[in-house]
């Protein structure tokens, strides 16, 4: 994409990388190859406007995001606080009913037979 002048004329070439080298292709010259300089202009303009467009909105999903785990903390704290109040306990990462009972084997099995 650049003009480079040649025996008092103007021709423009698209350049482009390969295999780690500068290519450069040929375009035009004259009043075609001003068109299309003046496309590829646009494009890149369009092309790092949408960049632009994309890098904002990536900022404001992690401004949402960073909000949203700091609220789901507070409410993990309060569903714990809650549960610990009720009588429950974390078993394994897992929220259980404690059983506070005292005699776990009952021998009322035991007196049901004659």
């Amino acid at each position: 994409m650049a003009w480079e002048k040649r025996r008092r004329k103007r021709y423009y070439y698209s350049k482009r990388r390969l295999a780690g080298r500068v290519v450069s292709d040929y375009v035009g010259a004259g009043e075609a190859a001003g068109v299309i300089a003046t496309l590829e202009v646009l494009y890149r303009e369009q092309r790092i406007a949408e960049q632009r467009h994309r890098r904002c909105e990536q900022e404001s999903h992690r401004a949402a995001d960073a909000e949203i785990d700091r609220l789901g903390g507070g409410i993990r704290l309060l569903v714990a606080a809650a549960l610990l109040a009720r009588g429950y306990h974390t078993h394994k990462g897992q929220w259980r009913l404690r059983d506070d009972r005292q005699d776990t084997h009952t021998d009322e099995g035991a007196k049901a037979a004659p």
